[in-house]
């Protein structure tokens, strides 16, 4: 007998509603921590052996997802990543995309009671980018692949900090810890904030490019847990666009656990900056916050607590103009934009080598 499938969710649904998959497993390993190792295990050599009925419930969906993927998808992997440098997305995803995901005031209280986003955010930051480096890589997401691995690893961290929260008791809301709701607003954070991002730093994508961008993302929603019904009318600018419009209304003002985690990612973002390109940490911290002042905007800059519009603020549509000069010099030749597309794969695949071994 087949189960009774989910009902569809509203976005304000959403706020009720977490992971069963990954919180029966988080739920397991709470209670034992060996599970984890039959976690692991269950990743590298396949579900059937887990002897944990959580563990090989949750994996076979994550074999089951990547099995059924159109293989042309997960073999081009998320190209769009690759039109820009990987220092550039120190500053779309960066200061754009993860200083964007502090604003919500009911995460940013869940994140500065955990610590662990406040103490150790530089290793934090590295973990994020290798995660998504090896997720948007070509066969980042064949099963068994690096990003397929490490996707899991994600969406079993959100279980693992929802079920800790739950077992203390609810939230005064009444909402889930690291909902459904919260979930999505990350992944737009991802295919809406970073690409916009990326965009007002002269580093745009093509509607092609970006629908193929969407198109990979949902997959990943799908394995990081997010309900494909609630993504799967983002298929373009506008629906994306609108879709953001829609959890934004939806969304509170930055709160004080919000600016705490801004400043802690600034000066994370800083010290990605300075790993990535050698500049020193003093003008990189400065760089990190008139961007992240440029990328949010005025009236959010502040709620976010980076402070006024500066002067040197001025420089970033100065920069972004000579780069959006330079991209298309270099989109003129279909020979010339493919080697720069390898070239910022490898460089991803080179940061995941060193970083591996730090």
């Amino acid at each position: 007998m087949n189960p009774t499938p989910d009902p569809p969710l509203d976005l304000e649904g959403a706020r009720s509603h977490g992971d069963p998959l990954a919180d029966a497993v988080a739920d397991a390993v709470l209670d034992d921590a060996s599970v984890r190792g039959q976690f692991a295990t269950a990743l590298r050599d396949g579900s059937a052996g887990a002897a944990h009925p959580a563990v090989r419930a949750f994996v076979g969906e994550l074999e089951r997802l990547a099995d059924g993927a159109d293989p042309a998808l997960l073999a081009a992997g998320a190209r769009a990543t690759f039109t820009a440098p990987l220092a550039v997305h120190v500053f779309d995803v960066g200061a754009g995309a993860l200083i964007s995901s502090y604003r919500p005031p009911g995460p940013a209280a869940v994140l500065v009671g955990t610590g662990r986003l406040v103490h150790g955010t530089q290793g934090r930051l590295t973990d994020t980018a290798r995660w998504l480096s090896a997720a948007s890589l070509p066969g980042g997401l064949v099963r068994g692949a690096e990003g397929w691995v490490s996707t899991a690893w994600v969406r079993l961290g959100h279980a693992l900090v929802r079920r800790g929260l739950q077992r203390r008791g609810p939230l005064p809301d009444g909402s889930v810890p690291i909902s459904q709701f919260d979930d999505v607003r990350t992944w737009l954070d991802f295919t809406v904030v970073a690409p916009r991002s990326a965009h007002r730093l002269g580093f745009a994508v093509t509607d092609a490019e970006y629908a193929q961008f969407l198109t990979y993302w949902r997959f990943l929603g799908e394995l990081l847990g997010v309900r494909p019904e609630l993504l799967a009318g983002v298929v373009d600018r506008r629906s994306a666009a609108e879709l953001l419009h829609r959890v934004d209304a939806l969304t509170g003002p930055p709160s004080q656990d919000s600016r705490v985690l801004v400043a802690a990612g600034v000066e994370a973002l800083a010290g990605g900056l300075t790993d990535l390109t050698r500049i020193p940490h003093g003008p990189a911290l400065a760089a990190a916050r008139v961007v992240a002042r440029h990328l949010q905007g005025p009236q959010l800059g502040r709620a976010l607590g980076l402070g006024e519009p500066a002067p040197q603020d001025r420089l970033v549509p100065l920069a972004a103009a000579l780069a959006r000069a330079g991209l298309a010099v270099l989109r003129r030749s279909d020979r010339v934009w493919n080697a720069v597309l390898e070239a910022n794969v490898e460089a991803n695949r080179r940061f995941l080598r060193e970083t591996a071994a730090a």
